[in-house]
């Protein structure tokens, strides 16, 4: 099976699974709420919208890579013949799936003029990076919810893990906490960029070097937790097998 045909089934199959209405139907009301007040401020809004898209990408990633039965996705398997192609096009799916919500979540105050001002060019192409790496992260960190490991015990403390993540920005209270802020390095690093956004108000965003290793850091830190996920499942494949 090519990699195009398993993204199209894997969405496919996960749209007519019905799982996603839930998420999505949080998410529109939610985007109804926060865009009801304007003008609005730029970089307050991302930051609500980064943290937004990071739960919503969660929640689809997991929904995607559970959305088979166990009989179906053995079946899946046979087709594609590979276990690391099978799992990264589920991972692709769920990134394919999110691309309309954070270009919404961008792009809607900008076209319907709801903001204070307009975006410079390199600042909308910085947002579009942040968020698709928001999304990223999100669908990441949803892997590990795979129904395959919840035998072995390991759901728990990822579900423990992305909750907190989502309390982050209040782990500022507790700064002379040594065991909160190593905690807080550990965990994906959405607020990054999210805190920034809410500290700068309206003005300018800078491609400084700060956005870079940002950049980088939330690559490699979703690549890591990619290649913990492929070794993992190539650990219980084997173990059945």
């Amino acid at each position: 099976m090519k990699f195009k045909a398993l993204i199209y089934y894997n969405l496919s199959y996960y749209v007519k699974s019905l799982k996603f209405i839930a998420p999505c139907l949080i998410f529109f009301v939610w985007f109804a709420q926060i865009h009801s007040q304007i003008p609005l401020q730029i970089w307050n809004q991302y930051f609500i919208g980064v943290i937004t898209i990071f739960i919503l990408s969660h929640c689809i990633g997991a929904g995607i890579i559970n959305c088979e039965d166990k009989t179906q996705e053995a079946i899946t398997k046979l087709h594609v013949k590979n276990n690391t192609f099978f799992h990264i096009a589920k991972i692709v799916s769920a990134l394919v799936f999110m691309i309309p919500f954070y270009f919404l979540m961008i792009f809607f105050p900008l076209i319907f003029g709801f903001f204070t001002r307009n975006l410079l060019f390199t600042e909308i192409i910085a947002t579009i990076i942040i968020f698709f790496l928001s999304s990223l992260m999100g669908v990441t960190t949803s892997v590990f919810f795979n129904k395959d490991f919840h035998d072995k015990g390991l759901a728990l403390p990822f579900q423990v893990l992305v909750l907190i993540v989502m309390v982050v920005p209040f782990a500022t209270i507790f700064d002379e906490n040594m065991f909160v802020q190593f905690v807080v390095l550990l965990l994906p690093p959405v607020n990054f960029f999210a805190e920034r956004f809410h500290e700068l108000s309206n003005d300018v965003f800078l491609l400084d070097g700060n956005f870079f290793v940002f950049v980088l850091y939330a690559k490699a830190y979703s690549s890591a937790l990619i290649g913990v996920y492929i070794r993992m499942t190539k650990s219980l494949f084997f173990t059945h097998s």
